[in-house]
């Protein structure tokens, strides 16, 4: 016993000690995601996916070890798989060689070694899983996916295992966050959307890169079959894009030189609009220009610069559109022509066909690929739970986003609430025409963003075991919120 406490007492010396408080303000500064960015764009440019997994894994091991707070995780988790390349992918049998598997075997066993640490140091593992606002409807609507297609000929246990896999990526995420996560107000809405700032700087690199490769080409059908990224095609890519729109507007209201992010925003958009992705432009060009208006209202923080910037990209956006117009046209047209919807109606119309047949509990999340399909989600969130998961399945989506609704008018809105649900609102309508919350990395994003908007919501209003803690930090790092109340 008297060993066990000096351990102990020499691991709390070293974590709590200059150096491990040096590390642990590192991981939760604002420049760790673009290190972490840093790393993923040089291992996928360079073909090097295994050395970026290493690098990644060194400094998750780190965070785990010094950091208590769970936000940290999130940098690795929505940047690390971009160190594969379209040439690095597992399917290309890259990976099948004694050096690599070890490699990633090793980085995975020391993670998850940092991470039992961490779980068992930090006293995480008795709180992680408690019971939040958004538990029991998110459990329902993992619940319904698992039994959905039960009593189908295409339930499976393929279907049940993709199933399991959503909820974990849905799941986990969000209750890791909401009940260990040291939530510092504007520090760590900010320290999110330096994150989604940081994958979407990365994105937009891997873009500019194709497109060198290929001497900018401006053919929307051709710019899909060389647009690939690795970890994402060229739609996810856009959607992480779309993510990160709200969480640059953000930046832009709350510092108060942030209208020099309204550049970085454009390039955003413009980037997205080189994907071709019509799903995420549909909403970023009349949101973003929305959100810009308002704006010029609501911004109080360096309100003039704001007005020089965005007029004069305006002005540029406005002067290029007319100078290339029919060039801007036919790109337009060409996304909404015949043939453009890539064959969403027909899948839809397929899958309300065969639900027919099954409206409880629906055909299960592999009825599409064993009927031809590539994909097991209908490219439409709701119908995907509707189709997959039967009525059973789609009134728990329904019930879930129900009270996603109310928790964020739970307490007293402000800014940080406000463009979480943004951000949380694009990544919705977005799922209205894609893959959506059947997507890694699209859950990854969901799951940490209602977990911020819960911890969000927990602060203002004094629930939770940290109240007092959350809300003196987030006192004194907002008190124009605090007046104003968005």
């Amino acid at each position: 016993m008297g060993y066990n406490i000096c351990v102990r007492e020499k691991i709390d010396n070293i974590i709590n000690g200059r150096v491990g408080k040096l590390i642990d303000g590192f991981f939760n500064s604002q420049f760790y995601p673009y290190v972490a960015a840093a790393v993923s764009i040089f291992a996928h440019c360079l073909d090097l996916p295994v050395l970026g997994v290493f690098l990644h894994a060194i400094l998750l091991c780190v965070s785990f070890v010094f950091c208590k707070n769970t936000l940290v995780i999130v940098p690795f988790a929505l940047l690390c798989p971009f160190v594969m390349s379209e040439n690095t992918m597992p399917a290309l049998g890259y990976y099948n060689t004694p050096f690599r598997i070890s490699s990633l075997v090793l980085c995975l066993a020391f993670a998850v070694a940092a991470f039992s640490f961490n779980l068992i140091y930090y006293g995480k593992w008795k709180v992680i899983f408690k019971k939040a606002y958004l538990t029991v409807s998110l459990s329902l609507m993992s619940g319904a996916l698992v039994l959905g297609g039960l009593f189908s000929e295409d339930f499976c246990l393929t279907g049940v295992l993709i199933s399991l896999a959503i909820a974990v990526c849905v799941f986990l995420p969000y209750s890791m966050l909401v009940n260990s996560t040291e939530y510092k107000g504007k520090g760590s809405v900010k320290y999110f959307a330096n994150i989604s700032v940081a994958a979407a700087i990365t994105v937009g690199t891997f873009i500019l890169q194709q497109y060198c490769l290929h001497d900018f080409v401006t053919d929307p059908v051709a710019v899909k079959g060389f647009l690939k990224l690795g970890a994402v095609g060229p739609n996810t890519g856009a959607a992480i894009m779309l993510i990160a729109l709200p969480m640059t507007f953000y930046l832009i209201y709350v510092y108060k030189y942030g209208f020099l992010y309204y550049i970085l925003l454009v390039a955003e958009v413009f980037a997205m609009i080189m994907t071709y992705s019509r799903a995420a432009l549909v909403v970023a060009i009349p949101g973003t220009v929305l959100v810009s208006f308002i704006l010029c209202f609501k911004n109080k923080t360096g309100k003039l610069g704001y007005w020089i910037t965005s007029g004069i990209l305006m002005s540029v956006a406005l002067a290029l559109t007319l100078t290339y117009k029919e060039t801007v046209v036919k790109t337009v047209l060409s996304l909404f022509e015949e043939g453009s919807d890539s064959g969403r109606i027909e899948l839809w119309a397929v899958g309300f066909e065969n639900w027919k047949k099954h409206p409880i509990f629906g055909l299960g999340m592999w009825f599409l690929p064993r009927h031809g399909n590539w994909y097991y989600s209908f490219h439409c969130t709701p119908l995907t739970y509707l189709y997959s998961g039967g009525l059973v399945g789609f009134i728990a989506y329904a019930y879930h986003r129900y009270k996603t609704v109310r928790l964020v008018f739970t307490a007293k809105l402000n800014s940080k609430r406000v463009f979480l649900a943004l951000a949380v609102l694009a990544t919705l309508l977005n799922a209205l025409l894609d893959l959506g919350m059947t997507n890694p990395f699209h859950l990854l994003y969901y799951s940490t963003m209602i977990g911020l908007i819960e911890c969000d919501a927990r602060a203002v209003s004094g629930a939770g075991d940290n109240t007092a803690v959350n809300k003196s930090n987030d006192t004194a790092a907002t008190p124009r919120e605090n007046s104003e109340g968005l």
